[in-house]
């Protein structure tokens, strides 16, 4: 890691003779999910955890520099915190049923809901070195004030952490109805992402623009696995920032 963020800033410091240099703060929100293989077993054991996992809303943010190469291309590198995940249910559970064996099983008679289901949510959190490249669709911009980009690049990502919480709505074993439990995936701690998506800029005055840029990134290397599936998480995201000339 030491050494990707030398060779950014090494990178960096060569792109800013092209050109002018903005730096950007920008939150992103999104959605994710999974793409599911299998390492061993049939087909039926992927088909069942699909049937379980759910899309999950995401979020992160950091901070990025956009090197001006011309009057139509930039380079962006930056510092993104990231968070993918999804979410995983467990519908119908019985007097009885093991939850999970770090929870233990239903002992509560409580007939006050019509189903129990317990939501797994995977969290995945990253430190993300984004290098995405940039270039207009069109010569002129709309206005004077708005112009649109192509963006595509590599996402450097490095796990932070990774966790499961566990929600037990209307319910609880042995008495409480919220957990957090250790993952049971061995998890990655290096991946690479493509990164594909676009951009919009709107200049607020001389200095300052502001910004929203959808994505799409996908992960060339699995995310996480066990003796049965592995699988890789991507997200639909869209950084909304604002950034300034330096």
């Amino acid at each position: 890691m030491k050494q990707l963020l030398i060779l950014a800033l090494y990178l960096a410091m060569h792109v800013t003779a092209f050109g002018q240099t903005r730096v950007e703060a920008f939150i992103m929100p999104g959605f994710g999910y999974h793409h599911m293989s299998l390492n061993n077993g049939d087909q039926s054991v992927r088909d069942s955890l699909n049937d379980m996992d759910r899309v999950r809303q995401n979020w992160g943010g950091g901070v990025k520099f956009l090197f001006y190469l011309d009057k139509f291309s930039a380079l962006q590198v930056g510092l993104h915190y990231k968070g993918l995940s999804f979410t995983r249910v467990k519908e119908d559970l019985q007097f009885h049923d093991t939850v999970h064996p770090e929870i233990g099983r239903i002992i509560d008679l409580s007939q006050t809901i019509a189903q129990k289901d317990a939501y797994f949510y995977h969290r995945y959190r990253y430190l993300s070195i984004p290098v995405v490249y940039q270039k207009t669709f069109t010569r002129q911009s709309f206005n004077n004030k708005m112009q649109f980009f192509f963006s595509s690049g590599l996402d450097f990502d490095f796990l932070i952490n990774d966790k499961t919480s566990v929600a037990l709505p209307g319910f609880s074993v042995k008495g409480e109805d919220r957990f957090t439990i250790n993952n049971d995936y061995s998890s990655s701690s290096f991946n690479i992402g493509l990164n594909l998506g676009a951009r919009f800029e709107y200049r607020l005055d001389e200095h300052s623009n502001f910004s929203v840029q959808p994505a799409f990134s996908y992960p060339l290397l699995s995310t996480a696995k066990d003796e049965l599936v592995q699988f890789r998480l991507f997200q639909f995201g869209m950084a909304v920032g604002v950034n300034y000339l330096l």
